[in-house]
């Protein structure tokens, strides 16, 4: 397409100077020597003007003007502008002389030249006398001409430059509109995405709540089998099964109260807690998912940490993000990897020995961040996950929380090599 657009307008180019800067040229070319011999003109006019000059003497007069004009010459290159030139007089508005005059000096030739015409008129009574034929100069002509197209081939070439120029900054804008677009498409579909999963947070007190009744009947009646059991003496594969059961209502039961936790109302209620109950509720929700997948899961947490007064819910929350980070990170770097790589996750919850705070870190060895990634990984809507995958929302108000509650939170790790999270508490 541009190359389209510059072959065309190199055209126009060629014709504009063809059909109209050539023709003005030779205008113009015309002009300047006319004005060249303008000054010594006049005295080629008196002296056939004169009533009683002797023709020697009008001759004279008239070959010493014409030198003149014949000696004027380009200043940058010396050569003359006037190669030769000849007048012919209307002898019927010019007094008889004896015999016509000799009015041809210099270099006469059509073919070659560059000609210019020039009335010649009577001082006296205004009328035509004669024409002053110059034969210019070729090179004064390829020169003024030269010197016009250099002018015109420079212009032309800014102008192509300032076309390129703007043919390129429309590149790159329409470029970055592109791009300003995507991105507002990847921000809509994660506001979507966010509006579903705070619905779902929403549903989850209730579903919990519906989920709970049959839960409840499934234990009473296990419960009962057990107890059947226990009477009869039985002690085979029925009476496990039973227990079995009772454990699995059990485990079933304290996930449905930490998701009604979770996401209890009373987010801006403080208590003096230890970290290990939200961080253990947080390991609730994944702990099953790590083992499906095949996840290490590294715990240390310290038993005897100081109380600290805190929202546990909102504390729960920055470890349900961290926790789902590491899964997110590990699990992306294991489509890759080979068979020696093995997903790990770490969970520490200690008392740092010199400032006496509570640390909570989370560390993977998944896919890792880059520096830009780092930097901009606590902006709201900021992901490098696909759409459907995340909301770019979760470090955002985990960096809100810590703020809140005067934290202060690190990122730490680099591309291909794993992250880790700190909290400083």
């Amino acid at each position: 397409m541009f190359l389209f657009l510059t072959i065309g307008l190199e055209g126009l180019m060629a014709v504009y100077w063809t059909a109209v800067l050539e023709p003005q040229l030779t205008a113009k070319a015309a002009v300047t020597a006319r004005a060249l011999a303008q000054s010594h003109l006049p005295a080629i006019a008196d002296a056939l003007t004169q009533e009683h000059a002797e023709t020697a003497e009008t001759l004279k007069e008239i070959v010493n003007a014409v030198n003149k004009i014949l000696l004027l010459r380009d200043p940058n290159t010396a050569s003359p502008f006037i190669l030769g030139m000849e007048i012919e007089i209307d002898y019927t508005a010019v007094s008889a002389r004896e015999g016509e005059l000799d009015l041809k000096r210099g270099l006469i030739s059509p073919d070659n030249h560059f000609i210019t015409e020039i009335p010649l008129y009577s001082k006296t009574t205004r009328e035509l006398i004669g024409i002053a034929r110059m034969y210019n100069s070729p090179e004064f002509f390829q020169n003024f001409k030269a010197d016009v197209k250099i002018t015109f081939l420079a212009g032309a070439g800014v102008g192509f430059a300032l076309l390129m120029l703007t043919w390129g900054i429309s590149i790159v804008l329409l470029g970055k509109v592109r791009q300003a677009e995507k991105q507002l498409q990847e921000k809509q579909a994660q506001i979507v995405h966010a509006g579903r999963l705070t619905a779902m947070g929403e549903m989850a007190t209730g579903i919990a709540h519906e989920i709970n009744q049959p839960l409840a009947i499934i234990r009473i009646a296990a419960d009962g089998l057990n107890t059947y059991f226990t009477r009869q003496g039985v002690v085979g594969m029925e009476s496990k099964a039973a227990q079995k059961i009772i454990e699995q209502v059990k485990r079933a039961a304290s996930i449905i109260d930490n998701m009604r936790s979770f996401a209890r109302a009373d987010a801006d209620a403080l208590e003096s807690v230890n970290l290990i109950e939200p961080v253990s509720r947080a390991l609730s929700f994944f702990k099953e998912q790590f083992r499906i997948h095949d996840i290490l899961l590294k715990l240390s947490l310290s038993p005897d940490l100081p109380k600290v007064k805190i929202n546990p819910q909102k504390f729960e929350q920055i470890a349900v993000n961290f926790l789902s980070n590491a899964r997110y990170a590990v699990e992306k770097k294991g489509e890759k990897a080979d068979k020696s790589y093995r997903k790990e996750v770490a969970v520490r919850l200690f008392q740092d020995n010199e400032t006496k705070r509570i640390v909570f870190e989370v560390e993977d060895n998944g896919i890792g961040m880059s520096a830009e990634v780092r930097e901009r990984c606590m902006e709201p809507f900021y992901t490098t996950k696909g759409v459907g995958e995340g909301t770019g929302l979760g470090l955002s108000i985990v960096h809100g929380i810590v703020r809140e509650f005067q934290m202060e939170i690190e990122v730490a790790g680099a591309e291909g090599e794993g992250s880790l999270f700190r909290v400083r508490i």
